[in-house]
């Protein structure tokens, strides 16, 4: 299955985004979910030709925390489907999607280490792609002062399961991939960093291409 990644546009679309059969979306399409920014969204999703779409929140969408209507309002206008705290299999691949950060001011979705090690310790264990706003911790995750922002508990998470993907966002200085081959396994797993705005909130990276088997 090739796919289509992308995070961290905050209102912005004026990016191409390349042919592939499932496009994901992985949180803060918007600054704070404002009603107008949902509804870009929205118009921007009905505009994509890709069989299959599946989206998260992310911290920046307040609105679709404080009012979850608004994620059946996504739902219901579109033919993407909000993949947060939701199991869903596309052609025999198993995802499964996460808007919850590490906690960090008063942004949406966010979880202390004791709120995160019981969620992620009650998430399936036989997923193939999984989809969260935030990278897990030492992954992609460096912020611009060089500090690690990373979930711990998500990366237990991963180090059990060995996901083929986790695809995330967040973490806008980080953009890039790593592979992580698991120690006496022929398993790995590869990690996404799919920001397309930098730092400053300038469109600087392209939509993540990749292939998932």
């Amino acid at each position: 299955m090739k796919i289509a990644a992308l995070s961290d546009n905050h209102d912005n679309y004026n990016f191409d985004v390349p042919p592939a059969d499932l496009l994901i979306h992985a949180g803060d399409f918007s600054y704070t979910g404002k009603p107008i920014e949902i509804y870009n969204f929205i118009e921007w999703i009905n505009k994509q030709p890709h069989e299959y779409k599946l989206w998260i929140p992310g911290n920046h969408e307040l609105s679709l925390e404080d009012f979850p209507y608004n994620i059946e309002v996504i739902e219901k206008e579109t033919d993407a489907i909000c993949v947060h705290n939701k199991e869903i299999t596309i052609k025999g691949i198993k995802f499964f999607g996460s808007a919850f950060t590490p906690k960090f001011m008063s942004w949406a979705f966010m979880h202390n280490l004791e709120e995160a090690n019981k969620y992620w310790k009650n998430v399936s264990d036989a997923i193939d792609v999984l989809i969260t706003h935030g990278p897990p911790l030492n992954y992609l995750d460096s912020n611009s002062e060089g500090e690690h922002c990373g979930s711990l508990s998500q990366y237990a998470y991963i180090e059990k399961v060995r996901p083929k993907v986790n695809v995330f966002g967040h973490i806008h200085e980080d953009y890039g991939h790593i592979i992580k081959q698991w120690k006496n396994t022929n398993e790995h797993t590869a990690f996404y960093n799919v920001c397309i705005l930098n730092s400053r909130y300038k469109l600087e990276n392209n939509v993540t291409v990749f292939h998932v088997k």
